[in-house]
């Protein structure tokens, strides 16, 4: 039963929050990866990394997190503290993140407003001032694309030019970064405004949004792909003739499984802390909370479907729209901003969709986009809180505030960091901060496989299963280590093409660097700071492995048990033993004295008691 006051999800929340926890990401880059790396062939390294690479990983961190009702920080503090800034690391990784996908809200918002405002897409004219003369619209008899920008350089399409020119007005490089058009910067406070306000009350309230906006966002999803279908049946038979047809030479390449296994990565978000807060919710009163293999169930159901939505949503209009065009469809097949902001504009203008059904889309993106960001930023706040001492933590009044306090911080400082980002010059910072901010990954998985497994086998599991699946983590993590240094210092190690500038290297490994910079020493004090006794003392204590604790099920101990004359142990269903001292002499013990004069024994080394019972 989870502790009472407590947040906890349902099963359907619990589903949801799976759901959601990565957002848009297999909408408008899983189908291209798909497309790219052998069609239906993709699936075989895709689901094969995610069986054997991330099934194990994924869960062991939920089931720590539901057993000890603890987030990442609270789990790696409980079993070895002087390592909680492995947990630090994560989550200002996480913070990296937020910031940025902070800016696709914005582009989102402003597209669905946008798409709905006018009598007709104000993207699809080159008769505009920010058009320029090489605005070439579709018709017209020379449309030429490639797979870089969907065009080629001697012509652009109206849709390009709006994106660029007159939604960010962007400038000619990373290094001028210019001002502000204020669309932008609006778009993007209009985001952090919505994160405020579903982040604010915490979990509890999380799961409320998620039971109500899920149906909406499925619906949303379900009239795209349903229009789609119906009225593009030509493109949808080649987009399917496309994506499902296999070119198994692509399963020979190394390449090809380093990129399904980064997709899987991602899409669950293995290395980011927030599956132990997802586990930690799902103590409620539903028996399936106690079965460990039902967590997974609903992220891999996800991680396994959600390339097929993705090709369902967007594939009859990218199919379309090669067909209009007359070209194949890999010349107008992208993925991530230029997919979503500029091919799928140009699909529904060439196309003639119904506005209605660009602003169902864009909203759909949005509210996905937004679900991402919520569980985010819950998962920040909802682990600074647990570094609070336990008068902030304790269920009421004061926990809300405390928790209002840290979201209002993280929004706000969030909202200013991602300023640079919407300037004119600010989707070249956004493509180098998801660029750089994750080139360490392999470090970061090293190091959180090595600290769950430690965690792992301190528990009061099955001995069986503490074996067996410390063992199938370890060699997964190893492999997962190996396979993303591989990716990072031999396939990639150069800067990409699109930074002309020197100095985006250098800076960008120190950005890839911060969050171990700033989270291991960091977890190191606090974790010094919050032991008692001498420096030395403290060291010990932050150093050592704490010890095996009692299950956090509901577990029926005896409840009074004689340990010495004038000494008691008292045990209560899943909660640790109380050593209690009868002050009385063991002979001469008169039951009124004993009540009035009953007191807990001080705290001993490597086990938490109350610090004073009075009965």
């Amino acid at each position: 039963m989870a502790e009472q006051g407590r947040a906890s999800w349902h099963i359907v929340q619990f589903a949801l929050a799976s759901l959601f926890a990565t957002g848009l990401g297999d909408i408008w880059r899983t189908p291209y990866f798909m497309y790219r790396y052998g069609g239906a062939a993709f699936l075989v390294p895709y689901y094969m990394t995610l069986f054997l690479l991330v099934l194990p990983i994924l869960f062991i961190q939920l089931r720590l997190g539901a057993s000890c009702r603890l987030g990442i920080l609270g789990v790696f503090s409980k079993y070895i503290p002087i390592l909680k800034g492995v947990g630090m690391a994560a989550l200002i990784l996480t913070f990296f993140i937020v910031i940025y996908w902070s800016v696709l809200i914005g582009y989102s918002l402003f597209y669905m407003v946008t798409s709905m405002t006018e009598d007709s897409y104000q993207w699809a004219s080159c008769a505009n001032s920010w058009n320029t003369n090489r605005c070439l619209r579709l018709e017209s008899p020379r449309p030429i694309y490639n797979s870089s920008n969907g065009f080629s350089a001697a012509t652009t399409t109206p849709e390009e030019e709006y994106f660029n020119n007159y939604f960010l007005q962007q400038s000619s490089s990373i290094d001028q970064p210019g001002g502000f058009n204020l669309p932008v910067p609006l778009s993007l406070l209009g985001a952090w405004v919505l994160v405020f306000l579903a982040s604010f009350g915490g979990a509890r309230i999380l799961g409320y949004i998620l039971s109500a906006l899920s149906p909406l966002i499925v619906g949303l999803l379900l009239a795209v792909i349903i229009h789609g279908h119906v009225t593009y049946e030509r493109g949808a038979t080649e987009m399917q003739k496309f994506f499902y047809y296999p070119n198994y030479y692509n399963v020979l390449n190394i390449q090809t499984w380093l990129t399904a296994l980064t997709i899987n990565i991602w899409r669950v978000s293995l290395f980011l802390g927030i599956l132990p807060t997802l586990g930690k919710y799902t103590r409620g009163k539903d028996t399936w909370a106690g079965i460990p293999f039902v967590l997974c169930l609903f992220p891999l159901f996800v991680t396994i479907v959600f390339p097929h939505v993705g090709m369902a949503v967007i594939g009859p209009y990218i199919g379309n729209l090669a067909y209009e065009a007359g070209v194949d469809v890999n010349e107008v097949m992208n993925s991530g901003t230029s997919l979503a902001f500029i091919t799928m504009p140009t699909a529904f203008a060439a196309s003639g969709t119904p506005r209605i059904i660009a602003f169902l889309f864009f909203a759909a993106l949005a509210l996905m986009a937004l679900l991402n960001q919520i569980i985010f930023v819950t998962t920040i706040v909802d682990s600074i809180v647990e570094l609070f001492p336990s008068r902030f933590q304790d269920p009421g009044k004061r926990r809300f505030v405390t928790k209002l306090v840290c979201t209002t911080v993280v929004c706000v400082v969030s909202f200013l960091l991602g300023l640079p980002l919407v300037t004119r010059g600010g989707l070249y910072l956004f493509n180098w901060i998801d660029t750089y901010s994750v080139k360490l990954i392999c470090l970061m998985a090293l190091l959180v496989v090595t600290v769950l497994i430690v965690a792992y086998v301190r528990t009061r599991f099955h001995i069986v299963e503490k074996i067996l699946i410390s063992i199938w983590v370890g060699i997964a993590g190893l492999v997962i280590v190996v396979a993303t240094g591989v990716s990072t210092f031999l396939l990639y190690p150069s800067r990409p093409y699109f930074f002309t500038s020197h100095w985006t290297a250098g800076l960008g490994w120190c950005l890839a660097a911060a969050p171990f910079v700033i989270g291991l020493p960091l977890g190191v004090v606090h974790a010094i700071l919050v032991e008692e006794g001498s420096l030395g003392q403290r060291l010990q204590q932050t150093v050592r492995v704490h010890g095996e604790e009692p299950s956090t099920d509901d577990v029926a101990y005896p409840l009074m048990h004689q340990a010495a004359p004038g000494v008691q142990y008292q045990y209560a269903a899943g909660q640790p033993p109380q050593y209690i001292v009868m002050n009385a002499p063991p002979g001469n013990l008169n039951m009124g004295q004993a009540v009035q004069t009953m007191e807990t024994k001080p705290k001993e080394s490597g086990v938490d008691y109350p610090e004073q019972t009075k009965l």
